[in-house]
């Protein structure tokens, strides 16, 4: 009998340290992926930046070139960073992202608008899905921090929420240099107009908190839900009802940045949260 108890406490330390090991294994896994979550989200923010300048560079505004340079900086330093970790050994997506951004980020005032455009476009669209695969792959989900049910959301639709607004920047910024809202941005802009506003009413508010962040979560949420008012309303009375464009492109790239600001501070605020719970 004695032997039963001495095998079964032996049995029950090594279950325990076991399991601590694993939580330990576990919790440095989640911080290393947040950390390139964070590095990576920074650089979808930069190259929705300069997706937005180099349409105003492109179409005629040279002022936005010594800014434009700068992000080009800022970009390379991020790079630097994330290629540190073994990002590139785990995901075929980031060395398809540094080819593209070699060739990408030579833009002048010679470039194709629209080109322009569609390329940024589909190097963010490269980001948001290693976004993704960070999260998966770091067990940074729902399932594994079950206190915030809704995380799944952080990571895919508040970031592509973030990306659509991204766009009308862009595009609205290019409209506001030219003067005119051709036919083809009228139709981009009208579309992404209604899924800001469809977002803002069926995706942010159902986000979730904990307990002792509701206050501020509500905030930012409020915050946000303006913003997009504010950045939808200029949009359909300034660059889709009106045959003359008269906003300021520095004008509606302030509305567009202030906009994506607040959807950014959500997604902190969702980060912060997760780094306390892991």
């Amino acid at each position: 009998m004695l032997w039963f108890i001495i095998l079964f406490f032996a049995l029950a330390a090594v279950i325990f340290t076991f399991s601590k090991l694993n939580a330990k294994k576990l919790k440095k896994r989640q911080l290393a992926g947040l950390a390139k979550i964070e590095h990576l989200k920074s650089l979808i923010s930069l190259t929705q930046q300069h997706r937005g300048l180099s349409s105003a560079l492109i179409n005629g505004d040279r002022s936005v070139e010594k800014m434009l340079r700068s992000q080009e900086r800022d970009i390379a330093v991020l790079i630097q960073k994330l290629n540190a970790t073994n990002l590139n050994q785990l995901n075929c997506r980031w060395a398809s992202f540094l080819d593209h951004w070699q060739r990408l980020k030579h833009v002048n005032n010679k470039s194709d608008a629209l080109n322009n455009f569609k390329q940024h476009t589909l190097l963010i669209g490269n980001l948001l899905y290693l976004v993704e695969d960070e999260a998966e792959c770091s067990q940074l989900t729902a399932s594994n921090i079950n206190e915030l049910p809704t995380l799944g959301y952080v990571w895919r639709e508040l970031i592509m929420t973030t990306e659509n607004v991204g766009q009308t920047r862009a595009i609205g910024t290019g409209v506001a240099t030219i003067g005119s809202c051709g036919q083809v941005d009228r139709i981009r802009l009208s579309f992404l107009e209604q899924h800001i506003t469809q977002t803002s009413e069926q995706i942010l508010s159902q986000l979730t908190c904990t307990s002792n962040e509701k206050a501020t979560h509500d905030r930012l949420l409020n915050n946000a839900f303006n913003k997009m008012k504010k950045l939808s309303d200029v949009i359909n009375s300034e660059l889709l009802v009106t045959k003359k464009v008269h906003i300021r492109q520095s004008d509606y790239f302030d509305i567009a940045s202030d906009t994506i600001a607040a959807l950014n501070a959500i997604f902190d605020h969702q980060v912060k949260q997760v780094r306390q719970l892991i």
